[in-house]
């Protein structure tokens, strides 16, 4: 996991081609004036962005989740969350692995938690299981979210 401000992104360029590729586009700004929710393609397949808009969650009402052949690059546009990570090991699935993502069950044991908001940015590899979109201080509140989906 890499936690750094979308200005310090370029200190992990030369991890790898598509992620260089997803840091270059971030640092070009064209998602600051971009609305719609949904799949927009960067790179075709090796690199695209989602956006979306939600409400936070509860605690209980957050899975964790794993990736096998992508980067995460979560960015929240609006809003404040907390992100739990943690290794990916020992965990209990609860939705079986179906297009790059598995849904696991909350573990009894604590993990990193990190907040989430506009400014920021959380790599996520996929040894790092998440728990994104949780409420910052307990109460739901509305997000927006670009989630850049780097094939490895």
């Amino acid at each position: 996991m890499i936690a750094a401000t979308v200005a310090d992104l370029p200190r992990y360029k030369g991890l790898g081609e598509n992620l260089d590729r997803a840091i270059d586009w971030i640092l070009e700004g064209s998602w600051k004036t971009w609305k719609e929710d949904g799949k927009l393609p960067i790179d075709g397949d090796r690199v695209f962005a989602l956006f979306m808009h939600y409400d936070s969650k509860l605690p209980q009402d957050a899975l964790f989740e794993t990736h096998r052949n992508h980067i995460d690059i979560q960015m929240l546009l609006e809003g404040e969350e907390l992100v739990e990570v943690r290794k990916d090991e020992g965990l209990e699935v609860a939705v079986p692995y179906v297009d790059d993502i598995e849904l696991q069950n909350i573990p009894d044991d604590r993990s990193h938690v990190c907040v989430l908001k506009p400014g920021g940015a959380l790599v996520l590899f996929p040894e790092d299981a998440h728990r994104p979109s949780m409420a910052y201080d307990g109460v739901p509140r509305p997000c927006r979210k670009m989630v850049l989906k780097v094939l490895l």
